[in-house]
This record gives structure tokens, sequence and C-alpha cells, in this order.
């Protein structure tokens, strides 16, 4: 029973060996002398690609997303590996008279198909880590906790409005009480009347002529005219009739 098992793996692993190597060949044509060694990465996007995802599938994944990417990019690997050896083989044997040569749009097409079977690869690999179950369960966290933000934000939003008008009225209510309850009177004004100031200005101007002593001697006979004069205008302001 195990020569059976071992014949199958040393099959699986000439017929591996086989292809990757029709294929490396392929990479090897498009690419410089310099840079001959680049070749071998391309293998990871078919023989490798397929080996690798097979292995992931089989021990590395877990739900239906990952297993499903895994089960999609070993087919596309396997595919584009039989493409590839396929093409190599016509070119060679169209460069040894045996079939006819490829054309160079034929040859144009494998190339660009090579390169979405190197994108697909890289792409799926990033998808399978997003898919991961763990990251997946902290999406879904995250994306609870934005839903309650939001619903929390609108709910603060509608109160605010439903309570606009009631603050604005209490702040005007507390804005009119403190216009009315401010003292507006100008006591920068003189309380006597502008008779008296005239009065008053009058004789200090007739003053201005008058020698040092008559000013010091005319002083408070002004000052005692001009107060009988204040106690004097209130009686007479307040007489009926306008009598004297």
């Amino acid at each position: 029973m195990w020569i059976g098992k071992l014949l199958f793996w040393v099959m699986v692993a000439a017929l591996v060996v086989y292809a990757a190597s029709r294929t490396l060949d392929f990479v090897s044509s498009t690419l410089g002398e310099r840079d001959q060694v680049i070749g071998y990465l391309a293998l990871f996007a078919t023989t490798g690609g397929a080996i690798a995802w097979l292995s992931v599938f089989l021990h590395h994944s877990q739900g239906v997303a990952q297993k499903g990417i895994a089960f999609v990019m070993i087919c596309l690997d396997v595919a584009g590996e039989i493409a590839l050896f396929t093409v190599d083989t016509l070119m060679q044997s169209g460069n040894n008279g045996m079939t006819a040569t490829l054309a160079p749009e034929e040859i144009r097409l494998t190339v660009l198909g090579m390169s979405a079977l190197i994108g697909a690869n890289i792409i799926a690999s990033f998808a399978f880590h997003i898919f991961d179950p763990d990251n997946m369960e902290s999406m879904e966290d995250h994306f609870s906790d934005w839903i309650i933000l939001l619903a929390v934000q609108k709910a603060k939003r509608e109160k605010a409005q439903s309570i606009a008008n009631e603050i604005a009225q209490r702040e005007a209510d507390a804005y009119a009480l403190a216009q009315k309850a401010k003292d507006r009177s100008d006591k920068s004004q003189d309380e006597r009347t502008a008779a008296q100031v005239v009065a008053g200005m009058g004789k200090w101007f007739a003053n201005l002529g008058m020698p040092k002593s008559e000013k010091r001697d005319e002083l408070p006979q002004v000052a005692a005219e001009t107060v009988k004069a204040d106690l004097t205008e209130a009686p007479k302001a307040q007489s009926p009739g306008g009598t004297k």
C-alpha cells in the first residue's frame, strides 16, 4: 500500500517540476539577462502559489470566506500554470520548426494573463487576512459602537432642538431684567440751574480785571451773594400765581 502512495507523490512531484520548469522558461524569456533570478519569484503565482493555497485551504483557513478565497486561488494558479507551460511548449516547438510559431499578439496576451494572475494572488492574500474570523468580529464590534454613537448624537440634536426656544426665552427675560436694573442717570451734569451757572461765570469773568487785593475782598462777597441767590430763588419758583 505504501508503494502506491510513494508512486503517487513521485508522479505529482515530477509533473510539478516539469510544469514549473516550462513556466520558468517562459518567464525568463520576458526578462533581461540581469533579471533572470527574478523569474523564480513568478512561480509563486503558478505552481508555488497553488501548493501554498492548498496548504492554507487544508490547515489555516477558517470560515466560508477564507476557504472560498483559498479554493478559488488554487484553481486560478493551476489554470495559470497550465496556460503558461502550454504556451512555452508551443514557443519552443515553433522555434524548433515542429509547429508554427506563435504570433506576437498571442505572446502579449499570455504576458498580460500572467501579470493578472500575479495581481490576483496579491489581492487574495490581503483579502484572506481581512476575512479572518477574529478580525471580522472586531470589525463588527466597531460597527456596532459606531451605530450607537450615531444614535446618541441624533438624540442629542433632537433634544437640543426641543429645548432651544425655552432656553432662548429664559435668557431673553434675564437680559431684560438686567437692562431695567441699570442706572442710566447722567451723574456728570451739575445739579445747579442754568441761571445760577451763568451768573457765577459772569461774576468770575468780572473779577478777572480787578487788582489782586480787590479780588480777595470780592471773593467772599460773591460767594455770599451766590448762596443768597440760591436760597431766594427756590421760594420764587414755588410761589403760586407767579407773584414775587
